[in-house]
């Protein structure tokens, strides 16, 4: 009996060792359509098969809420949707039934713009609009260039004459069907600090459900998701930081941190900015002075919701400092955040809970 009993244990550990330790394959999947950005995403499966339903999911998901939330082209005529940002901004107060995951979305939106006291707010697209003309002006070409006096007093023409309004959106819901309202003759929508980050978390939770522990998905160089790194003890990724100001290639990074299973946001003026008696003027528009800031270089946050901190990173970042540290204050425990500034004077302050965060050597 009981060398029946050890063989059936030693069967049973066989097989639990066995299961353990299937052959997982790496996968690398590449979306170059959706968000205005390269979205990259690696992962470990069993087969080509189970890969091949990651890569449909995932292809769907960005798919879906590129075309719900951009404001810059309608829905094809043979979309399943009811409407877009786009189609939104064009029936200023007109009640208008949206699909449930739009809805979703820019519910999530309005609650965030009130957690962080209005520093994030989608209602805002006219002003941001004005920014992105001047920054990508093919024209004139001012990209990282500095700009003529005329040109930015032109922006600041076009911006004094819009009235940002407070409370424009209305959400309604009624047995099932789901309404916005934008009681506005003007204001125009935009998701572009949420929507990256909202679909990314979608991926993330999706990946971890189908118990996938080894993946990384990078939408664009500002949402980061991490799951377990397969080469490296205990499953961390080393991730560096770009540095917003690097003047050669030695430093293109200012530092590292050390991360697994958390998802990583960094909002910044290096990438798309034109310059103005030497100050940086980007895409990141404050809804309090209608204008880019200048108190950070980059700003960086760490959590466990993308769509959380794609758009918090976005409101910290036009907070003046003071603002931003009451802030923290508040909300960085309940929200379980880590947060990494690189200021606009080129020092680097850090509001880090767990995480190990390594500043290069000068």
């Amino acid at each position: 009996m009981k060398k029946v009993v050890l063989i059936l244990t030693l069967i049973i550990s066989i097989f639990l060792i066995s299961s353990c330790t299937k052959t997982l394959n790496a996968y690398t999947f590449s979306f170059y359509d959706y968000m205005d950005t390269y979205i990259g995403v690696n992962l470990y499966a069993e087969s080509q098969e189970q890969a091949d339903i990651y890569e449909s999911y995932i292809n769907d998901t960005y798919k879906k809420y590129h075309e719900l939330t951009t404001n810059y082209v309608p829905l094809s005529t043979d979309s399943p949707y009811l409407e877009n940002i786009y189609s939104i901004n064009q029936k200023n107060n007109q009640i208008i039934e949206i699909d449930f995951d739009l809805y979703q979305i820019i519910q999530l939106s309005e609650e965030i713009k009130n957690l962080t006291d209005g520093y994030f707010d989608i209602s805002v697209g006219e002003v941001i609009n004005v920014w992105k003309d001047l920054i990508l002006d093919d024209v004139n070409g001012y990209l990282f260039e500095e700009i003529p006096e005329t040109v930015y007093q032109n922006a600041m023409t076009q911006i004094g004459l819009i009235d940002l309004e407070e409370h424009v959106i209305e959400l309604t819901e009624t047995d099932g069907h789901y309404y916005i309202q934008v009681k506005s003759t003007h204001a125009q929508l935009d998701l572009g600090a949420i929507s990256k980050g909202y679909a990314t978390q979608i991926v993330y939770k999706y990946l971890q459900e189908q118990n996938v522990q080894y993946f990384s998905i990078s939408a664009g160089t500002s949402s980061i998701a991490l799951g377990q790194n397969m080469n490296r003890d205990g499953g961390i990724f080393n991730v560096s930081l770009a540095n917003p100001v690097k003047t050669s290639v030695n430093d293109l990074t200012y530092g590292m941190i050390y991360v697994k299973d958390i998802g990583i946001t960094t909002s910044g003026n290096y990438e798309q900015y034109v310059l103005y008696q030497g100050l940086r003027y980007h895409h990141i528009v404050s809804p309090k002075t209608k204008l880019p800031m200048q108190y950070y270089h980059t700003v960086t946050i760490l959590g466990d919701d993308l769509g959380l901190l794609d758009a918090i990173s976005t409101a910290l970042f036009s907070m003046p400092p003071d603002v931003l540290e009451s802030w923290l204050a508040l909300h960085q425990e309940d929200l379980n955040l880590e947060v990494i500034q690189f200021n606009y004077d080129e020092t680097i302050l850090t509001h880090m809970t767990t995480t190990v965060f390594e500043e290069n050597a000068a």
